[in-house]
């Protein structure tokens, strides 16, 4: 099959090779890419308290131990990453109160209900904390523990300020889509619908042409709200998913869309656990790119992805991944990230969103999408993380 003749190629690129202890696996991990900047060209290390001091400042979050009296947690000492992300030495801080140093004033009292848990059970929160930069959005875990009959704790700090900046940035973008949604449903579509309804009852032999050219731009029109509106409805995540037979939905898929003279494969059974409404658009949206994008007739190929893993845990190789693939003339490696945006297309008759529609119903799944080529030089658009039975 097509797929195993050119997953060697695709293997490199698509990150999905699965490693486990277990004695039965054969592939050995590939330690090129892990980066040792910062470490010293040799680190002799010797006994516990050695080890574990080596690992406390070795450590990328901000740790703080602290002894906890009467629920106020005084700093004993700090990691080399607590005094990058807050600015504080250890000299500098240690023997202080730990809320009086990096609690604003506006979380002092959660601090406090915070501390009083840390000091009887391991505590989790998502927390606003003062940095040597600024307030900064932060995952603190506290790790309560006792030492010859006193009570500390790790407080551990993971910095989430980007990652929260980015949630509300897509929280934004969303409601702007779907104000810009709402638009498109009724602002612009009653207009075309009305246009379209006044078209039928002027044409004649005489205006045929100029009637037939208008009633192609509001097709047009009415095709752009279509896809808008689909960008707007995959951008949530999967709430309920099933398991689907994947002959039986790309054949729906394929049945719904305008393929012409070109041919559908399944080269392998399996059922997807998926948004069934959601995963026909991803189908549908893949078969009319392979179609639009190829002068000559094309074969669409569907399968399992190979993950190359070795290991015999569970019975054999796990699917982890499939892909839908073309025998058409492909897409240019430099291309492979702009057609992912917007309003990005070759197609006389395409509307640049088919893609993207692909790319963010994949996302709602949590999947991964990778663009590659097949040994021929086709499209091969590969899904994995998903769950396949």
């Amino acid at each position: 099959m097509e797929n195993q003749n050119d997953s060697a190629t695709d293997q490199s690129n698509q990150g999905t090779a699965d490693t486990t202890e277990d004695a039965s696996t054969t592939q050995s991990p590939d330690f090129t890419d892990i980066s040792t900047d910062g470490l010293p060209e040799e680190t002799d290390v010797s006994g516990d308290q050695s080890r574990f001091e080596f690992l406390f400042d070795s450590l990328p979050d901000a740790v703080a131990e602290v002894n906890i009296e009467d629920g106020e947690p005084t700093v004993h000492g700090i990691n080399t990453a607590f005094a990058d992300a807050f600015g504080y030495t250890e000299d500098e801080i240690q023997g202080r109160s730990l809320n009086d140093v990096i609690v604003p004033d506006a979380a002092a009292d959660t601090a406090v209900q915070i501390d009083q848990f840390t000091e009887n059970a391991y505590t989790e929160q998502v927390v606003t904390r003062a940095t040597a930069t600024g307030k900064g959005e932060f995952l603190f875990r506290g790790v309560p523990f006792k030492r010859n009959g006193t009570r500390y704790a790790f407080a551990v700090y993971t910095d989430i300020t980007e990652h929260k900046k980015r949630e509300e940035e897509l929280e934004r973008k969303n409601e702007e889509m779907k104000e810009f949604a709402s638009i498109l449903s009724h602002d612009i579509r009653n207009p075309v619908n009305i246009a379209q309804g006044y078209l039928s009852r002027i044409g004649d032999e005489a205006n045929q042409d100029s009637v037939e050219r208008i009633k192609r731009s509001l097709d047009r029109i009415d095709e752009l709200i279509d896809d808008t509106l689909t960008i707007t409805k995959e951008s949530g995540d999967v709430e309920e998913t099933e398991l689907v037979d994947i002959a039986e939905i790309v054949s729906q898929c394929w049945a719904m869309t305008d393929t012409g003279d070109a041919e559908l494969r399944v080269a392998d059974e399996f059922t997807l656990e998926c948004d069934t409404d959601r995963v026909s658009r991803l189908f549908e949206n893949l078969f009319r790119n392979a179609v639009d994008h190829n002068d000559d007739s094309v074969t669409v190929r569907v399968g399992i992805h190979n993950t190359m893993t070795t290991s015999t845990r569970g019975g054999g190789q796990e699917k982890r991944a499939f892909y839908v693939q073309d025998n058409g003339s492909g897409i240019p490696e430099e291309d492979r990230e702009d057609v992912l945006k917007l309003g990005e297309t070759t197609a006389r008759e395409g509307t640049g969103l088919g893609l993207p529609i692909v790319e963010r119903v994949a996302e709602a799944h949590g999947w991964r999408m990778k663009i590659g080529e097949t040994v021929t030089g086709g499209a091969k658009f590969v899904f994995s993380n998903v769950s396949i039975k």
